[in-house]
């Protein structure tokens, strides 16, 4: 378990993992909709009629290898953009380790139940389907949740990082539209308004791509100083904050003197001597 929280600032590309798991879960349903339209609105036998095809109907029918395949890669990729901020981000606090732990587990029960509904389709899964459906749904409302309130705990102890701030709020704003999108969804499910339900599944599912985006922007590589470095590595040893900014002023002022030396350096390479 230290191991999992155990920073170590790292230049890796992680920023291109949320990059992955959004195109292709945007690629996928653009495809599946193109199709559909395509096909003059054809109507599945998971389908009731004159209405609205549910994605599920049509990852149901010969597009099933996509829509399989398209779950896996975004599934994947996004449960590793949720493993790969530990990696980029010190997470001082216990309460922020026991936020980030629950948003990956939330993460990973939601990722692999997207996965299963798309083995188990609705035509000839049906109970199976919408199981994973709901679990889904709900473990990635509550994953969003968790992040949402640890990237707001985050800020309060990075005050110098405004990058942290943006992403709580995006975060928290596309967490309180999909949880009102999918009470809408589930309303409709429960009253047999298949068309508006379908509506709100397809308007779900595309918002659902820009949470994902908000992962690239934490990904980022983050251009710090050697005092910011030291900040955040003093508080992730779980020193207090004071003695963190002492630390980061003392680190500070070795990089200054070692820029001073250079200059002067610099300075008596380039004196000329006049005979």
């Amino acid at each position: 378990m230290a191991r999992l929280f155990n920073y170590r600032p790292n230049n890796g590309p992680y920023w291109i993992l949320p990059l992955i798991s959004a195109s292709m879960w945007f690629s996928m349903l653009w495809a599946m909709l193109i199709v559909y339209l395509a096909q003059g609105h054809p109507r599945y036998t998971s389908q009731e009629a004159n209405t609205l095809a549910f994605i599920s109907d049509i990852g149901a029918g010969v597009l099933k290898p996509l829509f399989i395949t398209g779950t896996s890669i975004t599934s994947t990729f996004f449960l590793l953009s949720l493993l790969s901020m530990r990696r980029n981000q010190a997470l001082p606090k216990r309460k922020d380790r026991v936020l980030d732990l629950c948003a990956l587990l939330f993460g990973l029960f939601g990722s692999v139940s997207l996965i299963l509904l798309s083995v188990f389709d609705t035509a000839r899964h049906s109970n199976l389907h919408r199981l994973f459906l709901l679990f889904f749904m709900l473990g990635i409302v509550l994953s969003a949740l968790f992040t949402t309130l640890e990237y707001r705990s985050l800020g309060k102890s990075f005050t110098t990082h405004p990058v942290l701030k943006y992403s709580y709020v995006g975060k928290a704003v596309l967490l309180i539209v999909e949880g009102g999108l999918s009470i809408g969804f589930a309303v409709c499910l429960r009253t047999h308004r298949a068309t508006a339900g379908a509506a709100l599944e397809w308007v779900i599912a595309f918002i659902f791509t820009l949470y994902v985006l908000t992962f690239f922007f934490d990904l980022r590589p983050k251009a710090r100083t050697k005092s910011e470095l030291a900040t955040e590595k003093a508080l992730s040893e779980g020193m207090s904050k004071g003695r963190a900014e002492e630390e980061a002023r003392r680190a500070g002022g070795e990089e200054d003197g070692n820029s001073s030396d250079e200059e002067r350096g610099e300075g008596r390479g380039g004196k000329t001597q006049t005979p």
